[in-house]
Order: structure tokens, then C-alpha cells, then sequence
């Protein structure tokens, strides 16, 4: 990735230096600790919530993810093609109906994943004093309770606005 002087961008807001700095941190993450074992962000979370929390709908992960169905779709076949994950149908009257679950050579590569993270760890909180990380999970807090009061005045402003 470029690096980019961070004093040459100063009109950006706090949402754009968080977006930044978040895609950063996945990126060194995809690239260097989840690639390697065949893996993706996005199926590094599933694995996560699948081991977690035991088999799960396709609709709960999304639910959990944020992701779309499509998006979510592709990512379950691929693991499952892999053999990470085993979807099973329910049978009955609504056969649509799934469940994925992981599998012991899923949980395997999230074993090695997390083995990566352990080893590779950004330890970035180092750079930063105790009364700086201090304020800093202060801040994240606030700035979480402003995100949940942005997320209720969005839904309330498409909700009114729908056509």
C-alpha cells in the first residue's frame, strides 16, 4: 500500500481516518497472515462465528456479518467447497432451509490463522502511552454511542423516505 502523508489530507473527517486505518489493518491482515493459509477476511470471520458459536443459518450469519445474502452465498459455497464448512439442508416441509457448521479441517486453518495473528501481532498498542490507550478506549466507547445514535437517525430517515 502507498504510503500517503498523513498531515497533506487534513480535510478529512474522523469517519475517513477510521475507514482508512481499518482497511489498513485488514489488509496486512489478508495479505500477510490470512492469504497464506487460503483464507479472506471474510471467511477468517465466518470460520470465527461458525467455532464461536456453533452451527448457524445462513440468515444469522448475515445478521452477525452485515454482509448481503449474495455476497454471503459465495462465501459459504467456497468454503464449503474447501471443506472448511459442511452446509446441511434441513428436510421436511421447507428444505431451502441451511445450517453451516465448521469442520475439523476448518477449525484446523482457524487454529493456524490464529496461531498467525499470535505470532504477527501489529502489537500496535505499544505506540502509545497508558493515559493514550486510556483515552483511547474511552473515546472508542463515545464514538461507538455516537455511531448507534447515527444508525437510529439513518434507519428513521430511510424509513420515512422510502418510494
Amino acid at each position: 500500500m502507498k504510503q500517503i502523508i498523513y498531515n497533506q489530507i487534513e480535510e478529512h473527517r474522523l469517519a475517513g481516518w477510521l475507514v482508512f486505518s481499518a482497511m489498513r489493518l485488514e489488509a496486512l491482515a489478508d495479505r500477510f497472515m490470512l492469504k497464506p493459509l487460503g483464507l479472506s477476511t471474510a471467511s477468517f470471520r465466518i470460520l470465527m462465528i461458525l467455532d464461536s458459536l456453533g452451527p448457524q443459518a445462513p440468515s444469522e450469519i448475515i445478521d452477525l456479518l452485515g454482509s448481503s445474502k449474495s455476497n454471503l452465498a459465495q462465501r459459504l459455497s467456497l468454503l464449503s467447497r474447501h471443506s472448511f464448512i459442511e452446509l446441511s439442508h434441513k428436510t421436511g416441509e421447507d428444505k431451502r432451509r441451511a445450517s453451516a457448521r465448521i469442520t475439523p479441517l476448518g477449525l484446523q486453518r482457524l487454529q493456524s490463522a490464529r496461531k498467525m495473528f499470535k505470532k504477527h501481532n501489529l502489537h500496535i498498542e505499544n505506540y502509545f502511552s497508558a493515559k493514550e490507550m486510556q483515552d483511547f478506549l474511552r473515546l472508542t466507547r463515545k464514538l461507538n454511542e455516537g455511531l448507534d445514535k447515527c444508525e437510529i437517525s439513518i434507519k428513521k430517515y430511510y424509513e420515512e423516505n422510502k418510494s
